[in-house]
């Protein structure tokens, strides 16, 4: 029983291989033949330009290797982030509340709150008069006058 191996060429051959390949001579299968040859390791020096250039070629046909692993890390790294956000941010909710401080007391019912903020609003004057006052106080030139000179004394 007699083995033979189709891709194995003998140098000759693969020299007049190299040869139709630089002349632009070769066909597919022949191109491929001396890609097989050329990928061995143990050659000769003389073959080493071409090793280079169909190792060259042979580099840049290869695709791009998906790593799962690489993404499936990033994710879980992503995933532990945000459970400790969402973790931090609901047991970190539950200790502020609403609350108001009045008169040096601090109220934290809603309703008490809302309704000392409403009697403070109705304290405060609506008295069309009051704001009359405020305005001549403005048109009053002494009144200015003797602010200036107060202001004016700060500055010696």
């Amino acid at each position: 029983m007699k083995i033979s191996i189709k891709h194995r060429i003998s140098y000759g051959e693969a020299d007049r291989l190299i040869e139709r390949y630089y002349d632009g001579l070769t066909t597919v299968e022949e191109e491929k033949r001396l890609h097989r040859f050329l990928a061995q390791s143990g050659l000769p020096e003389r073959y080493q330009p071409e090793q280079a250039i169909f190792g060259y070629f042979e580099k840049k046909k290869r695709k791009p290797v998906f790593r799962i692993q690489l993404y499936i890390r990033w994710a879980s790294a992503a995933a532990a982030v945000a459970v400790v956000a969402f973790s931090v941010q609901r047991f970190t909710a539950g200790k502020y509340s609403d609350y108001a401080y009045v008169n040096g007391v601090k109220i934290t019912n809603v309703n008490e709150v809302k309704s000392q903020a409403l009697a403070s609003i109705s304290d405060v004057t609506t008295d069309n008069n009051e704001v009359e006052k405020s305005f001549e106080n403005l048109n009053d030139n002494e009144l200015m006058q003797q602010q200036l000179d107060v202001f004016s004394g700060l500055g010696e």
